[in-house]
């Protein structure tokens, strides 16, 4: 995988020097961050992170306030891997958000304080100066667990920070990358009650391909899971822009929503990405191509 040694500073720092002086002399300052009440590093938080995602607007797509990270993600079982958000995504989208690489347990979020650098660009351009900031970021530990997601924090600045390396995710041969991943139950003992759904859930997609001139049943592959008829449904949406797969992303979403009378996009905003799987190719739970 590629190493992209300190893109960090060059994002955040970078911008920020490139403000416009009015005056003649640049006043060269640091203005300190409005808080540093959270001091002590928790146990989870690291000097140095090693492979670090980034998540940039390059692969970002946005509606209604629901988000795409078209960034496909080979989950280790176990494995805590780490992110920089160096795009304005609500964070609480990403704590709560269980469509955000959903096979990953726990993970650690790098968010810069954007609201102290608008507030030192503010200042910036008022007194007209060029004002370098000190690099600030929050650290944040998100556990998903027992159903429920903790979440620690810690804001550093300046030469507190930790030192960070990123990657460049890479798909490996003989894989699948997976936008939406849809599991039935027993048919019988108990019943999973998604089993009533099946007809409907056709009708949805003829309707939706109708309604929308998308192709999204291409690429659908189904892999049987026990012996009581379990088996999980797998969207790999090929040939369509990040776009068009947000479209379909938030309605099949919606097609799940007590609520039947509630239009797309009218609940709660979600954050969907992509993962990738190893492709079953024989054995009792193969996956097979939809027709």
């Amino acid at each position: 995988m590629l190493t992209l040694k300190n893109k960090w500073y060059l994002l955040i720092i970078l911008p920020m020097m490139a403000l416009s002086c009015k005056s003649k002399i640049a006043a060269h300052q640091s203005i300190p961050p409005y808080s540093l009440a959270d001091t002590v590093k928790p146990d989870w938080y690291r000097e140095y992170y090693g492979q670090v995602v980034m998540i940039d607007n390059d692969f970002v797509t946005q509606k209604n306030g629901s988000y795409l990270i078209d960034l496909p993600l080979q989950i280790v079982p176990d494995s805590t891997y780490v992110f920089f958000l160096s795009t304005r995504i609500p964070v609480e989208l990403l704590k709560r958000s269980t469509e955000f690489y959903p096979d990953l347990q726990h993970f650690v979020l790098i968010v810069p304080d954007w609201r102290y650098y608008d507030e030192v660009a503010k200042e910036a351009s008022k007194n007209g100066m060029c004002i370098e900031p000190a690099t600030t970021n929050f650290y944040y530990s998100i556990k998903r667990e027992d159903g429920g997601v903790k979440v620690d924090s810690i804001r550093l600045s300046g030469e507190d920070n930790a030192r960070f390396d990123f990657v460049k995710p890479i798909s490996p041969k003989g894989m699948l990358t997976v936008y939406r991943r849809e599991s039935y139950g027993s048919v019988c003992c108990p019943r999973d009650p998604k089993w009533d759904n099946v007809d409907k859930d056709e009708l949805f997609l003829r309707d939706f391909e109708h309604r929308s001139h998308l192709n999204v049943t291409k690429g659908r592959y189904v892999q049987m899971e026990g012996k009581e008829g379990e088996k999980s449904i797998y969207y790999t949406l090929p040939g369509l822009s990040s776009a068009q797969r947000l479209q379909f992303l938030v309605d099949k979403y919606a097609q799940w929503i007590v609520n039947k009378d509630m239009e797309a996009g009218a609940f709660m905003p979600q954050l969907f990405t992509p993962q990738i799987v190893p492709m079953v190719t024989e054995g009792f739970n193969k996956m097979k191509e939809l027709p």
